[in-house]
């Protein structure tokens, strides 16, 4: 109902526009030609009411020149003028009543590509949401409460979902596993193929007998399921709590850095192997390392070190050292805080460029 309202009244307007121009081409006689004024209601038709109505008011405006040239007298030297005045007229109108309607159909278009555009990015948005909710349900909860030792995790993702995974689990003997993973890439791809790699390494729950044939298992599983350029690195690592000895692998993954409770800080040497997937047939090695009373493990993906500044230049594993140099004197969360706010000001505003996970093992004094 409102909308026909809408329409009748944009016809009275435009009708009454026609008649105030053929009322001014009557008052002005054959010596003004007022012919333009009847422009304004075909073009205020044809961007109102569409090119058909347009061209009905290109062709009342004609009809109503010609009327008026009649009422006034207007003389013509030949018949034939008057013929040609008509038909330019008419077509001047017509082609004015098509024009507007053509700008207005693209401005239409135009709009309706938007708002499709809009609607698209909105569904995406919504499903990008979805998946980051689904995604971070894979996390763990809570990572299993090991006497005299304490975590710290911290996670963040660049996009909606991420492609980050870590995870801890007891093992047989009282020993406990950490797991952290990244998958190649970002967003909801790289969060489908961390969702695949919790699916594979948990198949067995976990129970494991070492760190490095956990991931060839994993790595032959993977192999056989993703796409060419698809990968994923990781690093696993065995803890048996009383003795603090460490077993670990990494595929393609930065290795851990251990602060001692004395200060001093190490880079685990760099045993296991390439990211899991490209290469189904590899075997990986294992390393090994203590933690003793006082010592902090520390665990991340390479969205801490790659942090960017905005000049573009990482973070780098040099800055890390740094960064949690005196940690040992910290209780962890302090420690973690320390750390973020370094990467913080390195980035100075700059967007995360990718995922980060990082992960403290405190052992107590």
């Amino acid at each position: 109902m409102t909308a026909t309202f809408h329409r009748i009244a944009r016809y009275t307007v435009v009708l009454g526009l026609v008649l105030g121009a053929f009322a001014f081409d009557l008052s002005s006689g054959n010596e003004v030609s007022s012919s333009l004024f009847y422009i304004v209601p075909v073009a205020l038709g044809a961007w109102l009411l569409g090119l058909s109505a347009g061209l009905a008011v290109a062709t009342i405006s004609t009809a109503a020149w010609l009327a008026a040239q009649a009422l006034v007298g207007a003389s013509f030297s030949k018949p034939s003028i008057l013929y040609w005045n008509v038909v330019a007229e008419g077509a001047i109108y017509c082609a004015t009543a098509w024009a507007i309607a053509r700008v207005r159909a693209a401005r239409d278009g135009e709009r309706r590509l938007t708002a499709q555009v809009l609607h698209a990015n909105q569904q995406l948005d919504r499903e990008a949401l979805a998946v980051g909710q689904l995604q971070r349900e894979l996390l763990p909860h809570g990572l299993p409460e090991v006497p005299g030792y304490a975590w710290e995790i911290h996670y963040t993702t660049s996009a909606h979902a991420g492609g980050d995974y870590y995870d801890a689990f007891e093992q047989p003997g009282g020993r406990v596993s950490l797991f952290v993973a990244d998958a190649t890439g970002h967003g909801a791809p790289a969060a489908v193929l961390m969702g695949m790699a919790k699916a594979l390494l948990t198949a067995d729950g976990g129970a494991v007998e070492s760190p490095e044939r956990a991931l060839g298992r994993l790595n032959r599983q993977l192999a056989r399921v993703l796409p060419a350029g698809w990968f994923l690195t990781a690093c696993h690592a065995t803890l048996d709590p009383p003795s603090g000895a460490l077993v670990y692998a990494l595929a393609g993954h930065d290795a851990p850095l251990m602060v001692r409770a004395g200060g001093r800080i190490e880079q685990l040497a760099a045993r296991g192997g390439p990211p899991l997937g490209p290469f189904p047939d590899q075997a990986f090695e294992g390393g090994a390392a203590v933690l003793a009373p006082g010592d902090t493990l520390l665990v991340f993906t390479d969205g801490a070190t790659e942090t960017m500044s905005p000049s573009g230049e990482l973070f780098g594993i040099e800055r890390l050292m740094r960064a949690v140099c005196g940690a040992e004197q910290l209780a962890p969360e302090r420690a973690m805080e320390r750390l973020l706010a370094a990467l913080a000001a390195h980035r100075d505003g700059a967007a995360i460029a990718d995922d980060t996970t990082i992960v403290m093992l405190r052992r107590s004094a």
